[in-house]
């Protein structure tokens, strides 16, 4: 499990110490502190988070995890790793929005507060297996969530954007890390941003035709058997619970992790990886067709000449997307 697989990698040295949100400047490459940690809220403000009403709703998986919520922060991934490195794990970071939010090869991920629902979760890793099967393992997670919650069917174009009805509505980062002061122990950072409601001014350009929202595909809202998926606002308005939704995809993640090495989440995976059997553009120009994903989660393909291969990292593109 994941809060007892940590016990034994170290310290947490900086227990008591007060998370600050940071970045790192480009050219001093310094760290400046800018923002306070502002996780004690009333829990009846529901599009605040809090870190009691998610620790609520959490399983026994995570009892030792820290917990830190922030309204805007410049990357929750640039924050969990902090906390990694001065010994707080594991830890997860959520936040409202990001300001220098982070994809996948150093892309900036579009995330602007209020919108969205963004957060990191670091946890030790001990287990075979890459960064690449770490990422489907939250896909799925993520994807039942939506469909057991909203009554969504989501997928998935490998190997990290989730999409429903061929709008990408999140993404996810995965990042392994070595810890400073345990030098043979290896931790994630799993990273997910998911897009709750459409921007007043509406997406930029370059998104507009590509991304979409959760919220444009409900129709109605509804209770789902684990918890009140939606809360009412101060004016009367159903807004999605934040804080609920995170909860029970850390929860779902943590069942996937406990069944290993047990993959049989993967045949989910498969099922809903819409790219399969069509032309996609892959890193080097290429167009090929994926055939499947393999159990470490490479994407599996045909070249020119009818060999099987894998890509076990890179980009894809649909031709017609």
């Amino acid at each position: 499990m994941p809060s007892s697989s940590f016990q034994n990698t170290g310290s947490r040295r900086s227990r008591h110490r007060r998370l600050t949100d940071v970045y790192i400047s480009r050219d001093s490459r310094k760290i400046n502190q800018c923002s306070q940690d502002r996780a004690d809220r009333p829990l009846s403000e529901p599009n605040l988070l809090s870190k009691e009403a998610i620790r609520g709703r959490l399983s026994a998986d995570w009892a030792d995890l820290h917990i830190h919520c922030f309204e805007t922060t410049t990357s929750t991934s640039l924050v969990a790793r902090t906390q990694v490195d001065d010994g707080e794990f594991p830890c997860l970071i959520v936040a409202n929005g990001q300001t220098k939010g982070r994809g996948r090869r150093g892309k900036r991920f579009y995330s602007p507060h209020g919108i969205g629902l963004y957060f990191s979760l670091a946890f030790p890793w001990d287990r075979d297996g890459s960064e690449a099967l770490v990422t489907t393992m939250a896909a799925v997670a993520v994807c039942r969530v939506l469909e057991e919650t909203f009554g969504i069917v989501a997928e998935i174009k490998w190997v990290n954007d989730i999409f429903i009805d061929g709008k990408k509505i999140g993404g996810i980062l995965t990042e392994a890390i070595s810890m400073s002061y345990a030098s043979k122990a290896k931790a994630i950072i799993l990273g997910i941003g998911l897009n709750l409601v459409r921007p007043g001014d509406g997406y930029p350009v370059e998104l507009r035709d590509k991304v979409g929202a959760l919220s444009d595909f409900l129709d109605r809202p509804s209770e789902n058997a684990d918890g009140i998926a939606f809360v009412e606002d101060d004016q009367g308005i159903l807004v999605i619970n934040r804080n609920v939704l995170v909860a029970m995809i850390v929860n779902e993640l943590s069942k996937i992790i406990r069944a290993l090495p047990n993959r049989e989440y993967l045949d989910e995976y498969r099922g809903r990886c819409f790219i399969l059997g069509r032309q996609v553009v892959i890193d080097d120009g290429r167009t090929v067709v994926p055939t499947g994903v393999s159990d470490d989660g490479a994407l599996i393909y045909l070249d020119e000449n009818g060999r099987e291969c894998e890509l076990i990292s890179g980009e894809i593109s649909l031709v017609s997307y």
